[in-house]
């Protein structure tokens, strides 16, 4: 097995961003990511992604982000998404992409990882609680869609 992890490649944007669909439909619920390659190049300011690459094919795929925790005062990964193909799993690849991942943003600053796991995803779960990973009761996801911020950047005119 010749693996190896190293960041995306633009040109590889397409491929990662199709694993992402992928994600999304292990997920199932009707779930389709909005991700596409060029979508992806033009957030490179944003977003690291780091590849496994094995025989010149890309068999997964770990997008993190920078964050700051003002409870912690400190900067934070925030784990995006992280895909393994299925006929590629049981074999530590995303917990290798995982700690590739930390070490690059540890080497930033980075002092705790954060990210979220679908509830219908008991795979994931047990991943992530294997590595450590506390599951937190007390915080709850609040988003406000495309439509709402729309609404709210245009309301009232307080600033």
């Amino acid at each position: 097995m010749t693996l190896t992890l190293r960041p995306m490649r633009a040109a590889e944007a397409d491929a990662v961003a199709d694993m992402v669909q992928g994600l999304a439909g292990h997920i199932g619920q009707g779930v389709v990511a909005k991700l596409t390659g060029p979508g992806l190049r033009a957030a490179a300011d944003l977003i690291d992604v780091v590849v496994a690459e094995e025989h010149g094919r890309l068999i997964g795929a770990c997008l993190g982000l920078m964050t700051f925790s003002t409870w912690r005062g400190a900067r934070g990964l925030y784990v995006v998404d992280l895909y393994v193909e299925p006929a590629a799993r049981g074999r530590n690849i995303g917990q290798r992409l995982l700690r590739c991942t930390a070490q690059r943003f540890a080497a930033r600053g980075a002092e705790f990882i954060k990210l979220e796991v679908d509830e219908s995803n008991s795979g994931a779960q047990r991943f992530y609680a294997r590595l450590g990973f506390a599951k937190k009761t007390q915080d709850r996801l609040h988003i406000l869609e495309q439509d709402g911020l729309t609404a709210l950047t245009a309301s009232g005119g307080e600033t």
